[in-house]
């Protein structure tokens, strides 16, 4: 283990399990105190020793009678090391794509798993939206889970017969150490725009915690279009595939099309060209595949086969889906939830829609609030009308938020509804044929965080229910 300070207490002892919450400990475990941004783990050593921890690791100065005790520089950095060798490092028995970037991760690691799968690989995801060995779906509480738990996870899919992980890498995730130790095979950068700064403060850290992924990975695919990702790939010394539409790369987009029934594009490979089909509307569905397809390269993988995969995806939940139940207008479902991610998803809608734009959509509380304002200029710029409402409001007041979003708007056509449901029943009510009605924010949950209790609430499900009720349908 890197970073000791010192080892105190009696010589060896049986390790039958880690844990990083007391109430987890059993006889045998290692206890790995952690100092969290509610709670100092530290508090809970007497708790872990009590329940018969056989040993502790931590970064206080602590006398433990008894009881071997580990003073490391960083526990979260311990506890990545100490869960992979618990689990018998199963990071390196697996095929580990990871992919960074404020939007594109969830639908990246879903195309890389349908390249993979076609190839006649078996596939896990680590996401989002959830997480996948093969084709069956396991709950997921964050993005990139804690190492302890993903470590657990990585030697499940061993068990499993997985062959590679794709896998989402949030900023949280390698500013606090939870992938540390982990062999990527191919780390992947989609773009770095205004997010999560309530947790990073500064962009710039924002940027360094995405970069670290690279420092992890034996081969980059890097967009180029992206002024951050540009400045990754001048910074790093590991093979590279760049990718973009603007600027010049190795896979680089020529004569796009974009259209209803999705992207279409060519690129040259090693002198080929090639012929790309991806039946998802939106610029930033020829971003995501691009980034797929110089992860299937790196990998090593046929383009033929790479191209016939990408050509049967038909969506990934929660990301521009539609909502469809027989009304003579559309109703699209999008997680887009940052200013970038907002205006990308209204600029594709604005391409191809024949009536008016209505975009309901609000922002998370105890979350980065000054995109809340960005997002309502972009909302009221790029729509015909909105309804700000609540997102997942948490501990603040939804009233609240609104408000901070409305300070943007440059516009008159909107109105406030707090009440998610209502809004979007509003915006049913008014829409007429050929319309396109966007909810924004959630795409793929099926929850709503409020201040005191989380509830049942999915997008597409209050959608499609509303739609029926008010008899919308031709």
């Amino acid at each position: 283990m890197s970073d000791i300070v010192y080892v105190k207490g009696p010589g060896d002892a049986d390790i039958s399990s880690v844990a990083y919450d007391s109430r987890m400990v059993s006889e045998g475990c290692l206890f790995v105190a952690i100092k969290g941004f509610n709670v100092d783990g530290h508090d809970f050593v007497p708790q872990a020793i009590s329940r018969g921890a056989a040993a502790i690791i931590g970064e206080q100065d602590l006398d433990l009678p008894g009881i071997i005790y580990i003073r490391v520089r960083n526990s979260r950095k311990a506890l990545a090391e100490a869960s992979a060798w618990f689990y018998g490092y199963p990071s390196r028995k697996l095929g580990i794509i990871g992919v960074t970037g404020t939007n594109g991760k969830t639908t990246t690691t879903y195309l890389v798993k349908a390249m993979l799968d076609r190839a006649g690989y078996k596939t896990g995801v680590i996401g989002t939206i959830g997480n996948l060995i093969g084709d069956k779906i396991l709950h997921a509480e964050r993005t990139t889970p804690e190492s302890l738990e993903l470590n657990r996870l990585f030697l499940n899919m061993v068990q499993q017969g997985v062959n590679y992980v794709a896998m989402e890498v949030s900023s949280h995730s390698l500013k606090l150490h939870r992938v540390d130790g982990i062999d990527f095979q191919v780390g992947i950068f989609t773009n770095l725009t205004q997010d999560h700064l309530d947790f990073h403060k500064t962009f710039e850290d924002y940027y360094e915690s995405k970069k670290k992924l690279f420092d992890l990975s034996r081969k980059a695919v890097v967009n180029v279009d992206d002024k951050s990702g540009r400045k990754i790939l001048q910074s790093i010394d590991i093979p590279a595939i760049s990718y973009g539409i603007d600027t010049d790369a190795d896979l680089r987009a020529r004569n796009v099309n974009i259209s209803l029934e999705g992207v279409f594009y060519d690129i040259e490979v090693k002198g080929e060209k090639f012929s790309i089909s991806y039946h998802v509307p939106g610029r930033f569905s020829v971003y995501n595949s691009l980034a797929a397809l110089g992860a299937g390269l790196a990998l090593g993988i046929p383009m033929d086969t790479l191209i016939d995969a990408l050509g049967k995806v038909r969506g990934v939940p929660g990301r521009f889906e539609p909502v469809i139940v027989g009304q003579d207008f559309a109703v699209i479902v999008d997680y887009a939830h940052t200013p970038d991610g907002l205006e990308n998803v209204l600029k594709t809608i604005k391409s191809f829609a024949r009536g008016r734009i209505i975009t309901v959509f609000g922002c998370g509380g105890d979350r980065d609030r000054k995109k809340r304002p960005i997002m309502g200029s972009i909302a009221s710029r790029l729509s015909d009308y909105c309804i700000i409402t609540s997102d997942n409001p948490r501990s603040e007041e939804p009233e609240a938020i609104i408000d901070e979003i409305e300070k943007g708007v440059v516009s008159s056509n909107y109105e406030k509804i707090a009440d998610r449901r209502e809004a979007i029943a509003k915006a049913i009510e008014m829409a007429k044929k050929d319309d396109v009605i966007l909810i924004a924010g959630k795409g793929h949950e099926d929850y709503q965080i409020l201040k005191d209790r989380t509830i049942h609430f999915d997008d597409r499900e209050v959608a499609a229910e509303l739609l029926v009720k008010k008899g919308k349908l031709r």
